[in-house]
């Protein structure tokens, strides 16, 4: 028997979600006046900016007791603005930024 599990936000529900990608956490929100799924993700992508690669959204339902975690890619490049001038070696860690092909 396979059955579908489908989370659902209603509103009025306390949500708690994150956004992170590369390990750094790109945008957190704490609320209860979402009414889906879409508009947690919408909300968090809007908090991030942009990001390029694969993020990691995590939803938790903490009214119904649920957790959703899902993966999240985007090409976007970033705005003019933040690009490097040049490649850096990062304080702490073990990447290097490699700036953006013009």
């Amino acid at each position: 028997m396979n059955k579908n599990i489908v989370n659902i936000v209603n509103y009025g529900d306390r949500i708690c979600a994150s956004l992170e990608c590369n390990g750094r956490r790109l945008a957190s929100i704490n609320g209860s006046c979402f009414s889906s799924l879409d508009a947690v993700r919408k909300a968090l992508l809007k908090l991030a900016g942009r990001y390029v690669g694969m993020a990691i959204l995590t939803v938790r339902n903490c009214t119904q007791g649920w957790r959703d975690v899902t993966a999240l890619a985007t090409m976007r490049r970033p705005a003019v603005g933040t690009q490097p001038a040049m490649a850096t070696a990062p304080c702490t860690g073990s990447q290097y930024l490699i700036p953006w092909s013009v």
